[in-house]
Order: structure tokens, then sequence, then C-alpha cells
């Protein structure tokens, strides 16, 4: 049987990685009229300013689409840092905007996500593939018992 003492510091090992550091995210905001094109919008990495979150957040990209009788539509488009004091859901975010007033009912996209640099594209990066080997090795470690 393993000693509980090598469970305990191996979890304690995995959690000590990956809190050590604070999430990172894409930012940027565009409104964009029909016919023409944003970095923000379309998700050009080269062009988009990198921050670090501060606090317990998750990465954040929406749009949404404004319509004002008489003009053309607006897509608005908003990458970033999403605090989980706000809530960390893509309704939670809506519902702010819509508590603000600054979205309309129309078409609106959403996703969130948690590890770095997520909201441009889904990628695996080395902070989740070593949360993933600590769980195999625990794993694996308790298997051999």
């Amino acid at each position: 049987m393993i000693a509980p003492k090598i469970i305990i510091a191996l979890l304690a090992f995995c959690a000590i990685i990956n809190s050590g550091k604070a999430l990172r995210c894409y930012e940027c905001i565009a409104s964009v009229f029909p016919g023409d094109n944003s970095p923000c919008l379309n998700g050009e990495e080269i062009h988009l300013r990198r921050v670090r979150c501060i606090g317990p957040s998750v990465c954040a990209f929406y749009r949404y689409e404004s319509t004002v009788p008489g003009t053309p539509p607006v897509t608005h488009a908003t990458r970033g840092c999403q605090s989980l004091r706000y809530g960390g859901t893509c309704e939670d975010i809506f519902n702010e905007l819509r508590a603000r007033g600054e979205v309309l009912p129309g078409q609106h996209t959403c996703a969130t996500c948690n590890s770095d640099l997520c909201n441009m594209a889904v990628s695996r990066t080395a902070s989740s593939v070593l949360y993933f080997i600590c769980v195999v090795g625990f794993l694996l470690v308790y298997r051999l018992r």
C-alpha cells in the first residue's frame, strides 16, 4: 500500500505547479461595419495584445450584432479576461452586458476557456499537459500498490 504521505505530496506538487502563474489571454475590442475587417473579429494572433489576468478568471471571446433602425448592422467582438467574480460563463457575460444596456437582441456567439491564450483557438498548453501527467502519475502510483 502506498503511504498517504506520498499521495499527499504528489497532489500538493501538482497543485503548486498549476497555481503558480496567472492566466494569460488575448485582449481586443472591435466594432465592425459590413465590409470592414478586424484582427479582433478574425482572431489574427499577430495583431492582438496578450495580457495577464488579475485574480481568478477565464479567457473569453464574444461577439454580437447590434442593429439600429436605419443604419447597417454592427458586429462587436471582444477578447479578454473575464473575472470569475462576475461569472465565468457566456450566459453571465451576456447578462452583464444586457444589464448595462450594451447588448440588443440579435446574434450572439461566445466561448470561455481556462488555459493560457486559449481565446484565440483551442489548443493544449503546457499547463494542461502537465496537469494530465500529474493525474496519470497519481493513478499509476495508486495502481502499483
